[in-house]
């Protein structure tokens, strides 16, 4: 049975390190393999220099270019050296290339001629058998040893005494056998003998170690540690001679002592130095010998003893995990300081970032990675109510102050500013336990980052990185201080503290502006502190105001938006100015905003028109600011257009409802009242905003929508109101009449833009709701104001259609509108109809007579009118010019 453990616990140790050994060995491969061709290029250049193959000649093979520099400049010949003939006569190329001498050169061998097979008995005798060897050997060596135990033959003693020696005889092996010629001269597997051997030694050091302490309790705990630990010592100074494998086994096997020898029972945190020594001497190793892969080791490492502590509950954790954080930032920093003091080649545009990554060196992500790590172990630790939040947020001031330092020091750490504040707000977010002292960490990350990130960002030549944190965590972080700590509510000195980071990164934004006017060297720096300028100033009103107020005050940001638009030409603004106009428009006419709000009764003059008047007019002057700018114009205008007309419709329902917003509905009154307001809103949009802006057009359509929307209202109001007995002034003229009105004014606008199927369509729709006032209109004139009407009287339609018809034709004359006379003439097909069906069957005698007379007289008089004014119009029927005047000569002809 304890043989079957010790089995288990090396099978493990083997799980946990092949991939480590494979992912390292992938890495090796591939610089040997650029390492080859390197060589290659420098044969072929040397064969070249001593005549072994004409200069014009490429190899037959030829090698893939490579993206990487020769470190050995292209040698030269020299004056001494021997220099190919000229050739005696001027002679065609292919006749050159057969006289030339078929020299041989002791390098032509090395350079291959043609591609190859695979030499499957090369890779079976000479890679694979060795692996399999040591395997198989290994393999029996443990049966060997089962063997052994079964006989009864070894005690606990003399099985630690005999790993201990199969161990050491293991790494004298591999020493000895590094010197041996055969091994040396091997370009196969068999090159990596001695550190399969010296591996194989030190997997039996540590099982010895692990029998000793845990299957045998031979020794304490902290005795078996230390074997394990002096067992990866070992692994680690054979390193230094025989590769990176037994590196890689050396630290994995010092993180993962403590689990195999039962030394975390109780308190993890004396742990955590033990960890972090590891992580300084693994991260030293791989920086002086150049192993890179060895990140991927201790990174988990140091990550997993961290997050163990956590899990403890020790109460000596609120300082040792924050400390241990800290420990691995600096580590990390240090580690990748080297190549981080090279210039870096920073994106150009925003999209490029995600190829970032694959650009920095393994050493600058590693400082990356420990420097997340530290972050999220200072978050992690601050969580716990338990923990005193004056630790926590000192650690996290010190992770933001060696962020800094690090950016200041190296231009590839740039990003390590950024990375620390987004640490910084994700802390602030979530610890809840430190509401007493939120405010007081808010401040002081709103003013570390924002002073020292600017002061950083102005000694770099790459200033975007830095910037984002020095102009947009300081208002993050001032909301956030507003939300946990006074609970959002308003109060004068969060929005002045707004303002006042709004005029410094507008005094830093000058700055830039003064020493580069168009922003040349500064193009991701000066758009950051402009967005800076923006959130800080929009968040003022909400630090300050609420409700109806809000709206005004963003609207009046959106006016310094314009202002500082003018002074910095920056194209983030021009953007920022309509986000500014949709929300000041959003929050004002935003569902419920004003259903709980009390609002004097006073028709117009009461606080709900002072702040609409108020956004209103800050955006009619940020449209005037924006003259410059179209785009810009048109949203302000919008934003104007949409709140007056909004003011509108909320004036309506508030006359409406009896001085409150929420009061009943008016009925018919009302709903005229809305169709009116939003056609007339769909016709400033189609008058004033020309543009192809297909966000405009959607505006436009939605209060045509709500305009029809109002008149279909009203028409659903008809049985259940008095129209009234004064004829037109009563409620059919605002309800039909005037919505009529303004859907021929909007044909005529969508006219004159070239929207000319729309035109035809509105003006359909405008004659028809036309009809529909007449119709009713009448109605109301025979039969009173609840349009009771008597069979008798209907005749009354038929004269009024054909006035109307009348004046629909006098109209389509007048101004050309083939539309208006298809509609007269519809109409006069109707009441034809309707006089020949139903009129004349209800007259008698005189009557009858009088109303066909009158009929046919309209019908000639329509034919007169059409052949007058429209059959012989200019242009219809005008014989060809075939004379200058009426009944003259032909003109005379010219001579030919």
């Amino acid at each position: 049975m304890d043989f079957i453990v010790v089995l288990f616990g090396i099978a493990v140790l083997f799980l946990l390190i092949a991939p480590i050994f494979g992912l390292i060995a992938f890495f090796q491969l591939l610089s040997t393999k650029r390492d080859l061709l390197e060589v290659r290029r420098e044969i072929y250049r040397l064969r070249q220099i001593m005549g072994g193959a004409p200069a014009a000649e490429t190899p037959s093979t030829p090698i893939a270019p490579q993206p990487i520099a020769s470190s050995v400049p292209p040698t030269r010949p020299s004056q001494s050296a021997p220099q190919p003939a000229p050739p005696p006569s001027p002679q065609p190329a292919m006749q050159t290339r057969a006289a030339a001498p078929q020299a041989q050169t002791p390098f032509a061998a090395t350079s291959p001629t043609a591609s190859k097979s695979i030499d499957w008995e090369r890779m079976i005798a000479s890679n694979w058998m060795v692996w399999t060897g040591g395997l198989a050997l290994a393999v029996g060596g443990l049966f060997l040893v089962r063997v052994v135990i079964d006989a009864g033959l070894f005690g606990p003693v003399a099985r630690i005494i005999s790993a201990v020696i199969l161990g050491a005889g293991l790494i004298a092996a591999a020493l000895r056998s590094e010197s041996w010629a055969l091994v040396k001269s091997a370009d196969t597997s068999v090159r990596h003998l001695p550190s399969i051997l010296a591996g194989a030694g030190v997997i039996s050091l540590y099982g010895a170690a692990i029998g000793a302490g845990f299957l045998y309790d031979l020794v304490p705990p902290l005795v078996a540690l230390g074997l394990l630990i002096a067992a990866s010592v070992v692994a680690v100074l054979l390193s230094l001679r025989f590769g990176p494998l037994l590196a890689a086994l050396g630290l994995t096997g010092a993180y993962v002592a403590p689990l195999l020898t039962g030394a975390i029972e109780g308190s993890t945190v004396p742990l955590l130095p033990y960890a972090a020594l590891v992580t300084a001497a693994g991260l030293t190793l791989m920086r002086l010998k150049g192993w890179r892969a060895g990140m991927w080791i201790i990174l988990p490492g140091a990550a997993f003893w961290g997050w163990v502590a956590l899990a403890g509950a020790d109460p000596a954790r609120e300082w040792a995990i924050p400390a241990y954080a800290l420990g691995l930032a600096a580590m990390g920093l240090l580690f990748g300081e080297r190549d981080a003091d090279a210039k870096v080649d920073w994106p150009q545009q925003w999209l490029d970032i995600k190829n970032l990554p694959g650009a920095a060196t393994s050493s600058i992500l590693a400082a990356h990675l420990f420097f997340l790590l530290a972050g999220g172990l200072i978050w992690l630790s601050g969580i716990d109510k338990s923990h005193a939040p004056v630790v926590v947020t000192s650690a996290l001031a010190l992770l933001g102050g060696f962020a800094l330092l690090a950016s200041w020091q190296r231009a590839g750490y740039a990003l390590i500013t950024p990375l620390a504040g987004g640490i910084t707000l994700v802390c602030l977010l979530v610890w809840s336990a430190m509401v007493p002292n939120l405010a007081y960490a808010c401040v002081a990350a709103a003013l570390g980052f924002g002073l020292g990130g600017t002061a950083v960002m102005s000694r770099l030549q790459v200033k975007a990185p830095v910037a984002t944190a020095a102009a947009l965590v300081p208002p993050a972080a001032l909301f956030i201080a507003f939300w946990r700590h006074n609970a959002l509510s308003p109060g004068f000195e969060w929005g002045l503290a707004a303002l006042l980071m709004a005029c410094g990164f507008g005094a830093v934004l000058d700055w830039m502006r003064r020493r580069d006017p168009q922003f040349k060297n500064h193009p991701g720096g000066a758009s950051l502190y402009a967005i800076g300028i923006v959130l800080s100033a929009g968040l003022a009103p909400f630090l300050v105001l609420s409700g109806l107020w809000l709206g005004p005050a963003m609207a009046v940001v959106a006016v310094a938006i314009a202002l500082v638009c003018r002074r910095f030409n920056l194209p983030i603004l021009v953007w920022a100015g309509p986000v500014a106009v949709a929300a000041a428009t959003g929050l004002l006419i935003r569902p419920g905003m004003l259903s709980g709000m009390v609002i004097s009764p006073t028709p117009i003059l009461n606080e709900m028109t002072a702040g609409f008047a108020i956004a209103i007019a800050a955006l009619l002057g940020g449209a005037w600011l924006s003259k410059a700018r179209p785009r810009m114009r048109r949203a302000y205008e919008a934003g104007a257009l949409i709140l007056g007309f909004s003011l509108v419709g909320l004036t309506i329902r508030h006359i409406a409802g009896g001085g409150v917003l929420n009061g009943p509905f008016a009925g018919l009154g009302e709903a005229s009242s809305y169709a009116i307001a939003y056609l007339g809103m769909a016709i400033s949009f189609a008058w004033r905003l020309r543009g192809p802006s297909v966000v405009w057009r959607v505006f436009e359509g939605i209060a045509v929508v709500l305009g029809l929307l109002g008149i279909f209202i009203a028409f659903t109001e008809l049985p259940n109101t008095s129209l009234g007995y004064m004829p037109i002034a009563n409620l059919l003229f605002p309800a039909f009449a005037m919505p009529a009105i303004l859907l021929g004014v909007y044909s005529f606008i969508l006219r004159r833009t070239g929207r000319t199927v729309h035109s035809q369509i509105t003006g359909i729709a405008a004659m028809g709701l036309g009809f529909v006032w007449v119709t009713l209109e009448t109605a109301r004139a025979i039969g009173g104001p609840f349009m009771d009407i008597d069979d008798d009287r209907l005749w009354a339609f038929s004269i009024a259609w054909i006035v109307y018809a009348f004046a629909l034709l006098f109209w389509g004359v007048l101004r050309q509108r083939s539309a208006a006379r298809f509609a007269s003439l519809a109409i006069l097909i109707i009441s034809i109809a309707k006089v020949f069906l139903l009129d004349m069957a209800a007259l008698e005698g005189v009557a009858r007579a009088g109303s066909f007379i009158g009929l046919g007289l309209s019908l000639i008089g329509v034919a007169l009118f059409y052949q007058r004014y429209v059959f012989s119009a200019p242009g219809k029927n005008d014989p060809p010019p075939s004379s200058p005047q009426e009944g003259g000569s032909l003109p005379a002809q010219s001579p030919v």
